[in-house]
Parts: C-alpha cells; structure tokens; sequence
C-alpha cells in the first residue's frame, strides 16, 4: 500500500508544490491514496488534476495578494486571511479538471475538530470538497469563519496532526474504496 502525504505550512507549501509538480512531469503516480493537510491538501488539488504549476501559481499570485492577507482588515476584526477567496479565485483563475481529481487516487484530509482538539481524517469527494478544503486550511484566530460539514466544525489541519503519517500508515487499508 503507497500512500502519499503532503504536510501543510501556508506559504512554505511552495516546497511541496515544487515537489509534485516534479512527481507529474516523471509520472510518478502509483498511489493508492494520497493524504494531505493544510495547504498540502491544497497542492494535491493540481497533482490530483495533473496540472503542472497550478498550486505554484496559486501560492505566488494569489496567495501574496493583499486581497487573502490583509493586517489591516484584521485589526479592524475581519480575517487575517480569506481562505475562502483564495478557494473561489484560484479555481476561477486556474480551473481544474475535477473529473479528473476525483477519477482515480482516493484524496484524503485532515481538519482539527474544534469540539475535541482531535484531527478529523476524512475522504474529499465532489459533495465536500469546497468546505473539505476551507476547513483543514482555516488557519484559527487568522480566519473567523468556521467551516463545518459532515457533523462537524473544524480549524486547520495543522493544529491537531501537521503530517498525518501515522494516520495514512494506520488507516490507509481500512480507507480504500
């Protein structure tokens, strides 16, 4: 069983966009799932759709608008950042193919549970993926909105299990459809 697991960190994902973006041009994509948190779960959207540089461009022409980072409209008690327009405009600005995201690897992520402190692992799927996303990206204290789906209201990923190894190795059979 492979799995692949992207770790989150904002803008230090640039590394791992970087990184898949390598693994797409050397076709490396014998996954049985992949898992990733945070702004890692944001890359595996252009790796999943095979789109070379899609997340690069997110992260340096979108993710350093002042439109997502704002101080000043924090202080004044709105966000710090706007996860979800950087959702909305980048896949305006660089649409993907999302029957192809969803066609083969199974797409895992995971959000802080706000209720317990506990990640919430959970499988992106067409139905969550808009809210999927804003949740294990939603920065706390930075982001004001709280996402919640599927029972739940959750923080970003990070907070709870920044690389969720031991939970792709420990759940990852259990997971495959």
């Amino acid at each position: 069983m492979k799995a692949l697991v992207v770790e989150g960190g904002a803008m230090r994902g640039i590394f791992a966009a970087g990184v898949l973006d390598a693994f797409l041009e050397e076709n490396h994509d014998d996954h049985d799932f992949v898992m990733g948190v945070s702004a890692g779960a944001s890359n595996l959207i252009g790796y999943l759709a095979k789109q070379p540089k899609r997340s690069y461009r997110v992260i340096t022409e979108l993710a350093t608008q002042k439109r997502f980072f704002d101080p000043m409209r924090f202080i004044k008690g709105g966000n710090l950042i706007d996860v979800q327009w950087l959702f909305d405009e980048s896949n305006r600005r660089f649409p993907f193919d999302q029957q192809k995201m969803f066609s083969s690897t199974p797409f895992l992520a995971a959000a802080t549970n706000i209720e317990t402190g506990d990640a919430d692992y959970y499988q992106v799927t067409p139905q969550n993926f808009a809210k999927a996303i804003e949740a294990t990206t939603a920065l706390p204290i930075a982001y004001k909105q709280t996402p919640c789906f599927s029972g739940g209201c959750y923080t970003d990923g990070g907070v709870a299990d920044s690389i969720p190894v031991k939970e792709a190795y420990s759940e990852g059979p259990k997971r495959l459809p």
